[in-house]
């Protein structure tokens, strides 16, 4: 029995898998367990994970037949019998203090309020791809992040939900909290929304760094925000009061643009006069000199022409979330 136990759902993940269990095995905090679930990866990645178990017996391999995160996660809550648990991806590495920071948070609160988890913040690898930090530095801006986990604070602030967060195992074992298996995405705030909802409260720690590789080019971030917006709205019809006003904000401009293009239709057949175009036209005209103005930030706080990319980040974003979400309630 260890004093924490860190669950990783891997699948596919031999790029980055020995980094991630390395700064496992490095930590400040020795008296761990990392416990691997791999989805059935088709790659070196299991490989990977026993040779390292093989010198270190802290490290074990389970398998995940179903293949998805919620139920890797499961998984490791099962089999773990430590007095808190935390969660990593296989894509992810964090400092050597990482559990300690979130530790030593978690006790000092914890008789403060009914504290259920503290989280982390997401950072960007110094060697993640030009296209990685373009993406992290765009979700780490209001227009990007709209408040949520993904944007950075200066103190321990208390949130709805928290990624990569410590939990105190009795706890949950007590609440009977568990993931969702039927959550592909989302399933962060679906679980620590049942925490919510029996009173608790979850913290997030700026100083407590977890460095995230992000997806490679727009095609594949793209996806990725069509799949969080079907999340997002699976989630909104299981629980509707999680559902706020900023979550609908990229709906409503998923179907300004179906307008703008009914517009460019009927003006190119004289159907609607120049001004009434200009008109409707506007606010397109208004997000776009945002998207640059946010854009130019980024490239000149950074330093370097690259995060030109945050120029088509922003709206993929909002027109590939908003998509999802109504994917997500046409086809639940």
């Amino acid at each position: 029995m260890s004093l924490i136990d860190i669950i990783v759902g891997v699948k596919n993940e031999e790029k980055y898998i020995k980094r991630c269990i390395n700064s496992l095995q490095d930590q400040t905090i020795s008296d761990i367990n990392i416990i691997v679930i791999d989805g059935e990866s088709d790659d070196r990645t299991a490989e990977i994970v026993k040779k390292i178990s093989k010198t270190d017996k802290r490290v074990q391999l389970l398998e995940n037949p179903d293949g998805v995160i919620s139920s890797a996660r499961n998984i490791g809550l099962e089999v773990s019998e430590a007095e808190y648990v935390a969660y990593l991806d296989g894509h992810c590495y964090v400092n050597e203090d990482w559990l300690e920071i979130l530790y030593n948070t978690f006790l000092s609160h914890e008789k403060k309020c009914d504290l259920a988890g503290v989280g982390s913040t997401y950072s960007s690898p110094p060697d993640d791809s030009s296209f990685g930090k373009s993406v992290a530095y765009a979700l780490q801006t209001f227009l990007g992040g709209f408040g949520t986990a993904f944007t950075a604070d200066n103190e321990i602030v208390n949130v709805d939900t928290v990624a990569f967060a410590l939990y105190k195992r009795s706890l949950l074992e007590k609440e009977q909290i568990t993931y969702d298996e039927k959550m592909t995405q989302c399933e962060d705030t679906d679980f620590n929304h049942q925490l919510i909802k029996k009173g608790y409260v979850l913290l997030k720690h700026p100083k407590a760094s977890v460095y995230q590789y992000r997806r490679k080019n727009l095609g594949q971030f793209t996806r990725q925000m069509i799949d969080y917006g079907k999340g997002r709205s699976k989630l909104a019809i299981k629980y509707k009061e999680t559902l706020r006003l900023h979550h609908l904000i990229p709906v409503f401009m998923v179907f300004y643009l179906f307008f703008i293009l009914l517009a460019i239709f009927l003006f190119l057949f004289n159907t609607i006069n120049s001004y009434t175009f200009s008109l409707i036209t506007l606010p397109l005209l208004i997000y776009f000199s945002i998207d640059l103005i946010y854009a130019l930030t980024i490239i000149i706080r950074h330093k370097s022409l690259k995060h030109i990319y945050t120029i088509l980040i922003f709206p993929a974003v909002h027109v590939g979330y908003g998509i999802g979400f109504l994917e997500g309630l046409i086809m639940p």
